[in-house]
């Protein structure tokens, strides 16, 4: 399997040294002791920029004092650039949440000061890390992002070109082969037409990873080779590492073992000190070259000595890796007890990586599914109470009356008539609005035990089904080994496809009944990629935001999400439209959300019987305290409206961190 690619790198080194002039390097100390204003914080920036990647230790102590001497003089653009650097560095470190939120908080310094070249810079330092984190949507998002900046504004055609082969890489990591190739071929033209050795070694290591994912194994050497010859005469070590990285991917996959392992060296040399991830990268590669040798013991030297950093470091992405290919060597040796025991140790973290961020929801769904029951018990025993506490009051009355004479006979009988009256009416309202309440809350619990349901499915084909898929590719593989010729069969080959092809679905599935997006990134942007994906030839979304959308609380946005995503599936399978339209807004707490189409539409009589009923959708609606309005006429399309008081759900902002 061809090694994950780390190609952002050499693109934020670069990027960062070019934010200032390269004068000449001066003493540190001397260089703090002057610091004191913008100039002197520029001068402490830029020698902490020649550092990285030479001496990343040091780096960080210069960047973090400049931002403590920009923090303290209200200096936006050196709090910012100090966040961004910050970030890169620990990223590197493999502390990638760490790496984001300093990109975030650099964001909201150079946004302030509308620095749009550091802005960019903090996109591609977001989509790195959340490509580091297994985040692979949410890292091209972020790349994206920063291309449709760029090509608006028509500035640094270099950075837009490297941005292109991070987009192309990020596809080609979801097997869509055609869009990645799209993109790293334009990544490749730029680069080329700016005669830039810089750009064009990134540009063809992208394109070199991307054939080689796509199987098209000459062209990735090919690819991989161009790189190695347009390396600057000025050593880069990240230029170095990702051309000798990527060759030793191409050269092991034409079955050029001895050729592969001396580029998958010279890469972990490169790399050792600097590099972390692409350092067990390179090893990987070496590993694979020494199967290919069927040089066991090296195999298994490198795969020790690449278990206990990734261990050391906790880097959970590369034991995956590391493990899957311990498992293989113990399996290919006989040593099937240690095999099964790191195949168990590798979907053990795999679980732990992606099941994380569903934990706390799974909980949360739990806990108000208990709450309501209990409530719902609670309801009808002071129902009981009620009733006796009545029949008791009524009891004494009558006794108090039956003693009282004849003479005010007529009188109390209207006064109990009266009384009597009214309190069987308090009494109506009353047992009418716990019957209300209770259908409301059994319809909760309904839907957090709908949640919950979605959740645990989601969790059994990522733990079941995947698992044993790719246990099933392990034995192919295994086969492969040991009878030649088999892996040139077109029926093997159907075989391994289909099992990619497999796996690719149910993990596919899994992520749609627990969306990503919506934990990551809210409900704003979860409904507008949403509405992006269902969109066809036939049936187009329009998807429109007002007002600043916040973040809620998890089951606030996940009930609207449903809500929302049942009334889109009701439009495509029954509305027979051409175009619908999303709209939310948000003003002074109220959060409303308008769906429209321009289909056959209904008479009202009828709105039970589209999807799973537009009734069962308001009463969603009314136990989250909202409402939600219906206009329809046949042939005239269907329009709903939703309404909901966001004031009790909104999440605290966290408040950020001082330098």
């Amino acid at each position: 399997m061809p090694i994950r690619k780390y190609a952002l790198a050499a693109l934020l080194v670069f990027a960062f040294s070019g934010l200032f002039s390269q004068d000449k390097k001066a003493d540190l100390q001397q260089l703090i002791a002057q610091s004191n204003d913008t100039a002197g914080i520029n001068a402490l920036m830029n020698y902490g920029v020649e550092l990285i990647n030479f001496d990343n230790p040091k780096a960080k102590e210069v960047f973090n004092i400049t931002l403590e001497k920009s923090a303290r003089i209200g200096y936006d653009f050196g709090m910012g650039s100090s966040y961004a650097r910050l970030g890169y560095l620990v990223g590197h470190e493999g502390r990638n949440q760490e790496g984001i939120d300093y990109a975030q908080k650099a964001v909201a310094h150079f946004e302030r000061i509308n620095r749009t070249r550091g802005i960019i810079l903090c996109y591609i330092n977001m989509g790195y890390n959340f490509d580091m984190l297994g985040l692979g949507d949410s890292a091209i998002h972020y790349f994206l992002k920063g291309i449709q900046v760029l090509e608006k504004s028509k500035t640094e055609p270099g950075k837009l070109a490297r941005l292109y082969e991070n987009v192309g890489t990020g596809y080609a990591n979801r097997r869509e082969y055609a869009k990645a190739l799209s993109y790293s071929r334009k990544a490749v033209e730029l680069a080329t037409s700016l005669n830039d050795s810089d750009y064009i070694v990134t540009a063809h290591t992208g394109l070199s990873y991307i054939l080689n994912q796509s199987k098209d194994y000459k062209g990735a050497l090919e690819a991989a080779q161009k790189a190695k010859r347009f390396l600057p005469h000025q050593e880069d070590p990240m230029l170095i590492i990702k051309a000798y990285s990527h060759l030793a991917a191409a050269w092991a996959k034409v079955n050029e073992p001895d050729s592969a392992i001396a580029a998958a060296k010279k890469s972990m040399l490169y790399s050792a000190k600097i590099d972390p991830a692409n350092y067990i990268a390179a090893g990987l590669e070496l590993a694979d070259a020494y199967e290919l040798k069927k040089d066991i013991r090296s195999q298994k030297n490198i795969l020790d000595t690449l278990k206990q950093r990734a261990e050391a470091d906790t880097s959970f992405f590369h034991l995956f890796s590391i493990y899957d290919r311990i498992a293989q060597l113990n399996f290919s040796t006989g040593n099937y007890k240690e095999a099964y025991a790191y195949r168990t140790k590798y979907f053990a973290y795999k679980d732990s990586f992606y099941s994380r961020q569903n934990t706390r929801t799974i909980a949360e769904v739990e806990s108000r599914f208990q709450w309501a029951q209990k409530e719902k018990a609670l309801s009808e025993k002071q129902l009981q109470l009620t009733q006796k506490d009545l029949a008791l009051e009524k009891s004494n009355r009558n006794v108090f009356y039956a003693l009282a004479g004849l003479v005010v006979m007529l009188l109390i009988a209207a006064v109990f008539y009266i009384q009597s009256s009214n309190r069987k009416k308090a009494f109506a309202l009353k047992l009418d609005a716990l019957h209300k309440q209770q259908e409301i809350d059994m319809l909760e619990a309904l839907m957090q035990g709908e949640e919950k349901e979605r959740s645990r499915i989601a969790k059994d084909l990522h733990d079941g089904i995947a698992g044993m898929l790719a246990a099933a590719k392990m034995h192919l593989g295994s086969i492969v080994r040991k009878e030649q010729g088999v892996e040139q069969s077109a029926h093997y080959r159907q075989t391994v496809k289909l099992l990619d092809e497999a796996t690719g679905e149910v993990r596919k599935t899994s992520h749609n009944l627990m969306p990503e997006v919506l934990l990551q990134h809210g409900l704003d942007e979860a409904l507008r990629r949403y509405c992006g994906n269902v969109s066809s030839s036939t049936l187009t979304f329009q998807y429109d935001s007002w007002g600043d959308i916040e973040r809620y609380n998890s089951h606030f946005e996940l009930s609207v999400y449903r809500i929302v995503q049942e009334l889109i599936n009701n439009i495509i399978k029954h509305a027979q439209a051409s175009e619908a339209i999303v709209q939310v807004n948000l003003r002074d707490a109220v959060l409303s959300i308008t769906v429209q189409d321009n289909g056959v539409g209904f008479a009202k009589a009828d709105s039970n019987t589209n999807g799973m009923g537009l009734q069962s959708l308001a009463a969603r609606t009314k136990a989250m305290q909202g409402k939600m309005e219906i206009e329809s006429d046949p042939g005239a399309g269907v329009s709903v409206y939703l309404e909901f008081e966001t004031g009790a759900v909104a999440k605290q902002p966290a408040q950020e961190q001082r330098a």
